[in-house]
């Protein structure tokens, strides 16, 4: 389902809209739009404008999975891929960049948000639709800040303790398409995002309808998310458990088995909100195959290992898991899910020394995973240590292909994991060391040519 119902009535108002919207966001190239345009001018403008899930829920960045070690390439399928883009990335090329993956973002999810943001500074409302003008700024405030922090994985340096003096991304925060572009510091980008959800949350409902629009619950999911890329345990905890306490749902996957197609409903209980990147032949199923070692971390007993992934004739393994598929379709998910929230709650339990309580949560989760005949084992530890490498591992496992894993890579290494990446692809190997100044990707060249913003060191 496509949840059409949701621009039925606004059919040519939207298509006017979308022009406008998409016209005006050729700035970034420097093109003209047609000021004559028309603009949406009500509340219920404004909602069916955040109600386009195709132009809002459907444009995060490809590269978070694609850059990310949950999958590799044959030779053959990485000569075939169509784009330039797709290959130089595959293999962290010093020179790759990706455009699309940085106007898609800018041009959908933050300029639709800025468009309605600054449209309701003008709105004449009467105060009876409070309540409304909260939900739809705080809609719009969420999804701005939503594609501002996958934005930062992959285009500013991992949180540390130099984030006000390292360059951080583009912060958007107006339609007006005269504004000049420049590039904020890895802290104002966080205190941004950080700000844009907290104000969301409080403007925000307690439940949506769909699970394309967020609510409070959401807002506090990607807090806790966000916290936790700044390894910020404290906080991310706080905000983890804010949402739990709203909204705790888990997928029992003994009802899963045997599987279907997809294999996890699309829009399930899990999904807290529902978003995922723009499609990549990269990440294609029948092509990319999954990390052999990522694949025998699942035990037999483990249901991840039969409703994750799908057998391929050649012996191999593609990934059929992800909360965002329909049926013939594959996409990976990158939204917030429950899952994800217990497993950052028990990280941060586990890492303040609270061994009892991140096992607790650990256990609450993966036993949803596993047979129900008896062979699950609740996880033990001797220590906090101990059952911090347990949670690690199993978010490893549980977060394949959600958009999370190369953020992960990056503050387990500014904490000196030392994790190195490979790839090998015609007897050559391509590294990736811990650390690397490639863990940062370039901003793409054509939009350093147009804007002359300062480029990521190589």
């Amino acid at each position: 389902m496509r949840y059409n119902y949701f621009i039925k009535s606004y059919n040519v108002l939207i298509l006017v809209i979308s022009i406008f919207c998409l016209t005006a966001c050729k700035k970034y190239l420097d093109l003209k739009p047609n000021k004559s345009q028309v603009v949406p001018s009500t509340l219920a403008d404004l909602q069916a404008l955040l109600d386009r899930h195709d132009q809002i829920n459907e444009f995060g960045p490809q590269l978070l999975d694609m850059v990310a070690d949950d999958y590799y390439l044959t030779t053959s399928a990485w000569q075939s891929l169509p784009d330039e883009y797709d290959r130089l990335n595959y293999i962290w090329d010093k020179d790759a960049s990706y455009l699309s993956n940085w106007n898609q973002t800018y041009q959908h999810p933050v300029y639709y948000a800025n468009v309605v943001l600054d449209q309701l500074a003008q709105i004449d409302f009467d105060e009876s639709e409070r309540t409304n003008y909260n939900n739809i700024k705080g809609a719009a405030l969420y999804i701005r800040a939503f594609a501002f922090w996958e934005l930062a994985q992959l285009y500013c340096t991992g949180y540390s303790s130099d984030a006000a003096n390292d360059m951080g991304i583009v912060l958007r925060l107006s339609s007006n398409i005269e504004e000049k572009s420049t590039r904020s510091t890895v802290q104002k980008t966080y205190d941004q995002i950080i700000s844009d959800l907290k104000a969301a949350a409080e403007l925000l409902p307690e439940s949506t309808a769909f699970p394309t629009r967020p609510n409070k619950t959401a807002a506090y999911g990607a807090l806790a998310r966000t916290y936790l890329s700044m390894r910020d345990y404290t906080n991310a905890s706080y905000y983890a458990d804010l949402c739990l306490q709203k909204y705790n749902s888990l997928i029992d996957f003994n009802t899963l088995v045997p599987v279907g197609n997809p294999p996890i409903a699309q829009f399930n209980k899990e999904t807290i909100y529902y978003n995922h990147p723009g499609y990549t032949p990269a990440l294609n199923n029948s092509r990319a195959k999954i990390d052999s070692v990522l694949y025998k971390l699942y035990n037999t007993n483990d249901l991840r290992k039969t409703v994750f992934f799908k057998s391929n004739s050649d012996g191999t393994f593609g990934f059929q898991g992800s909360y965002a598929s329909r049926q013939g379709e594959y996409m990976p998910f990158d939204g917030i899910a429950t899952d994800e929230m217990y497993l950052i709650r028990s990280e941060c339990f586990a890492r303040a020394g609270n061994k009892d309580a991140a096992l607790a949560d650990l256990n609450l989760l993966i036993g949803k995973r596993w047979k129900n005949n008896g062979s699950f084992v609740p996880f033990t530890a001797v220590s906090a240590s101990d059952a911090l490498n347990i949670i690690l591992m199993e978010r490893r496992k549980e977060l394949c292909f959600r958009g999370v894993r190369w953020s992960d890579l990056r503050r387990f290494n500014l904490d000196g994991a030392n994790i190195n990446l490979s790839r090998m692809l015609n007897g050559t190997s391509y590294l990736l060391p811990a650390n690397d100044t490639r863990w940062t990707l370039l901003i793409p060249k054509e939009i350093i040519t147009i804007t002359h913003l300062p480029q990521n060191v190589r």
